[in-house]
């Protein structure tokens, strides 16, 4: 029932104690979201003084690679070449959740104003968690890769964009996913991997087949550094893939810091500022993802009689919001992004 009415002191009653209240407000962590967001001291400069307002746009820019054959000798006048610069202009988009409560709703209920304000909070915190952890998603899948050049141990699939590996190599598919990588001049091998259920799934029991059993697959998670990320939030698309979609697993592998999610608040949320003409400005860390989400509040008078409040009554209403953007690293090669998939088939 909406407003709190069933809290209300009626008859007695109870609280359940916040265990037993997390099966209602429970979520997933957002792994994906929280990846790119860690990126960001490796990807990018500090941006957020550059971005003052939400319709002013900043840019990226990044030396291109010159690729070029080698001569077969020396000349007493060279001519050589030039080498060339790219800009990129991230776009946000703002996402945002709002709430509101009056003064007068727990009058009549076992909870405060603050512990009923505080389960607001907190449900738009996972609301704007859940969603931003959807997009993230969204993006690496649909950026990934249109090129991939590579012919051993699989076939790249130009249609899907993805690269297929043969069921019968399925035990050394990620061993395969770091070669095919490495001839694609990632150096290193540190990957972001993220993974549908299916394969994440494959992969976490692979990883525990080490020197003990008959089959040591460990080898192959040791190379390098690897990190894994169940993405729940991609099935979905990658069902859509092929006939029937790839229902053998299928992943994304993504060289370190080559892909971010940029965050931003306006600056009157970053200071604070208010109330001013019953208006607010502020800003919370969010307590999931550790980044900074701007809150704006306003204050009215409402008759909330219907809502578990009471005629002469003052209404809050919260808005939290975030700017958000993501990139990844810029290819010249078209088609080509360092986001590449992968399928067992």
């Amino acid at each position: 029932m909406a407003n709190y009415d069933a809290s209300n002191l009626a008859v007695g009653q109870a609280k359940f104690n916040d265990t037993f209240q997390k099966g209602e407000l429970r979520y997933r962590e957002p792994v994906v979201w929280k990846s790119l967001l860690a990126n960001q001291p490796i990807a990018t400069p500090q941006y957020e003084s550059l971005r003052t307002r939400e319709d002013r746009s900043f840019e990226l820019n990044l030396v291109n690679r010159s690729s070029r054959a080698l001569g077969s000798g020396r000349t007493h006048n060279p001519s050589g070449a030039k080498g060339d610069s790219s800009v990129i202009t991230p776009s946000f988009s703002i996402k945002s959740d709002a709430f509101y409560t009056s003064i007068k709703q727990a009058d009549a209920s076992i909870y405060t104003l603050q512990e009923e304000f505080n389960k607001e909070m907190m449900n738009s915190v996972i609301n704007l968690v859940e969603g931003l952890e959807d997009l993230s998603a969204n993006f690496l899948f649909n950026n990934r890769s249109g090129f991939n050049p590579v012919t051993q141990e699989g076939t790249f699939d130009a249609t899907e964009y993805t690269f297929e590996i043969a069921a019968a190599n399925e035990d050394r598919a990620v061993q395969i996913t770091q070669s095919v990588m490495d001839i694609l001049r990632y150096i290193g091998g540190d990957l972001d991997i993220y993974c549908d259920t299916i394969s994440y799934n494959k992969f976490k029991q692979q990883r525990a087949q080490g020197s003990g059993n008959a089959t040591n697959l460990q080898y192959q998670f040791d190379d390098g550094n690897l990190k894994f990320y169940h993405t729940p939030d991609m099935n979905a698309e990658v069902a859509t893939l092929k006939t029937g979609g790839y229902t053998k697993g299928f992943w994304l592998a993504v060289p370190k810091g080559m892909a971010v999610g940029l965050d931003w608040i306006p600056l009157q949320n970053r200071n604070g500022v208010g109330p001013i003409a019953n208006r607010e400005y502020g800003n919370i860390i969010n307590p999931i993802d550790g980044a900074p989400y701007a809150l704006y509040k306003k204050f009215e008078a409402g008759d909330e009689s219907g809502n578990n409040g009471q005629t002469q009554d003052i209404i809050e209403t919260c808005e939290l919001s975030i700017d958000v953007a993501f990139e990844s690293a810029p290819l010249t090669n078209g088609g080509e992004t360092v986001i590449q998939a992968f399928a067992i088939v």
